[in-house]
């Protein structure tokens, strides 16, 4: 039977809000402790405990020590830490939040202050290139490269107004992505010392392969001869190796193949790297030249008064054993004092024998015998490069042109005019940015690796005026070390 509305109606009592309900009474006590439990648990949430649970992964390896506590060494109260946050790109929170990084701990400039301008670094916090929360193992200055380019795609954007041309750098890979290194566009060598590796490294170091000049072992003087014993090849001719004038700054057995003449090296050496091996050591005369290079007792380095002065010392000394020789009613003959004072008087200007013969002349009003050397202790005055890093491949892989072994004479300027550094064509041949690429050539090299930007650079580092290449030579073994030692630094 069918009811009507008002039938319907009639079935609901009008007075159901006044009733009791145990169902709605439980919703009324739960939305209550629900409420406080809240307030509870979001004060518990500025403990250092409690911060962990809005943590979005462990630290690095360099703040584990905080990991489950100490959350406020970092996290300034009420701040947002990251730039995409609300109010974290705020130049105020910003410069809180690097300030704190810097006075807690840190003691570092801004990333080239000089050179970028003042609203540029204002917008820039740590965290935008240091991502924490990555994991243990995730290094902090492993900077992606995209954080790079950012800035470094339009430098002019960003960068102090100048008369320098910017470049723009996004990809290594590509021939328009980076510029060439600086030295690439140097005309010559501007080291100032008349080498040339082609004849050192010929078998016995002749002018020309067959005449007067080839070393052997029995043409160098007696004490020098133990070091060389085992450099001897075809016909006893003294066959150098790069080892027996680089030496490098830590020594490594087993790696000495690297610097043969002929080096073999196995593929089990990729991925194989020194951390402590950075440099090769200055030449030193007296180690690696003084056995074909004798200046016959004179001192090496003498300005030309001290080498006058030593020359003088010397013919005393030769007259008075010469004396002392023959008996005292001996005396040497004019003939043998004349030729005692030219092959001394020599070193100060002949070409074949003397000084000049490996520097280039001062000039004549010049106290100095020579020109300063000028020999570059590095080149990459902007980058980071280590031979530890390269110990998978050999000294003539990437040095090819010091092994040219022609038949014809020595080009002696030639030869010391070139650069026998590779350019950058030579590191694109391993250093491939794009995963893909790696992956696909891999197959037929096994020596690919990555080429992100922080594989050769290094932030907060101003290179030193010291390091341009107008005096690229001045540098001492020791500074050097001691930048690549800052530049390895967060």
């Amino acid at each position: 039977m069918s009811r009507n509305g008002k039938q319907r109606a009639q079935r609901i009592d009008r007075q159901y809000h006044t009733l009791s309900d145990r169902f709605v009474h439980r919703k009324r006590w739960f939305g209550v402790i629900g409420f406080f439990a809240a307030i509870a648990y979001s004060s518990w949430l500025f403990s250092s405990r409690g911060a962990l649970q809005v943590s979005t992964g462990d630290l690095s390896r360099a703040h584990f020590a905080w990991n489950k506590s100490g959350c406020e060494n970092c996290h300034l109260p009420f701040l947002p830490i990251r730039k995409d946050a609300f109010g974290g790109d705020v130049p105020a929170t910003i410069s809180q939040n690097n300030h704190n990084c810097n006075s807690t701990c840190h003691a570092v400039t801004d990333h080239f202050g000089n050179q970028t301008l003042p609203n540029v670094l204002a917008s820039e916090s740590c965290n935008s290139c240091h991502r924490e929360h990555l994991g243990f193992d995730r290094s902090l200055v492993d900077v992606a490269d995209n954080q790079c380019a950012r800035c470094h795609l339009k430098l002019e954007n960003v960068a102090v107004s100048s008369s320098k041309q910017f470049a723009s750098v996004g990809n290594f890979s590509n021939a328009d992505g980076h510029p060439v290194f600086p030295f690439e566009k140097l005309e010559k060598d501007p080291g100032t010392i008349q080498f040339s590796h082609t004849q050192h490294l010929r078998p016995g170091q002749p002018k020309k392969p067959g005449d007067r000049t080839e070393k052997r072992i029995d043409n160098i003087p007696e004490k020098y001869r133990k070091q060389y014993k085992d450099r001897l090849g075809s016909n006893d001719l003294i066959q150098l190796s790069c080892s027996d004038c680089h030496e490098r700054d830590v020594a490594l057995p087993g790696y000495e193949e690297l610097e043969s003449f002929s080096p073999v090296i196995s593929e089990s050496r990729v991925g194989v790297r020194s951390n402590s091996h950075l440099l090769y050591k200055p030449i030193e005369y007296e180690k690696h030249c003084v056995a074909c290079h004798d200046l016959g007792g004179v001192e090496h380095g003498l300005d030309r008064a001290e080498t006058e002065a030593a020359i003088e010392r010397l013919m005393r000394m030769r007259l008075f054993e010469s004396v002392k020789r023959r008996g005292p009613e001996s005396k040497m003959t004019d003939v043998e004092i004349e030729g005692l004072s030219i092959r001394w008087n020599s070193l100060l200007t002949d070409k074949t024998e003397g000084c000049i013969k490996c520097h280039l002349s001062a000039d004549a009003t010049s106290n100095s015998i020579v020109q300063p050397s000028q020999i570059a202790s590095r080149w990459l005055k902007d980058a980071t490069f280590t031979h530890g890093a390269h110990l998978m491949i050999s000294c003539r892989d990437c040095h090819s042109e010091a092994y040219v072994q022609n038949e014809g004479s020595i080009d002696s300027e030639r030869d010391a005019s070139q650069i026998m550094i590779p350019g950058i064509k030579s590191c694109r041949a391993c250093h491939i940015q794009d995963a893909e690429d790696r992956s696909s050539q891999f197959a037929s090299n096994k020596l690919v690796v990555s080429a992100d930007c922080v594989d050769c650079h290094r932030y907060h580092v101003d290179p030193p005026k010291s390091l341009n290449p107008s005096r690229i030579g001045s540098v001492s073994l020791e500074q050097v070390r001691a930048l690549l030692a800052i530049e390895k630094s967060p």
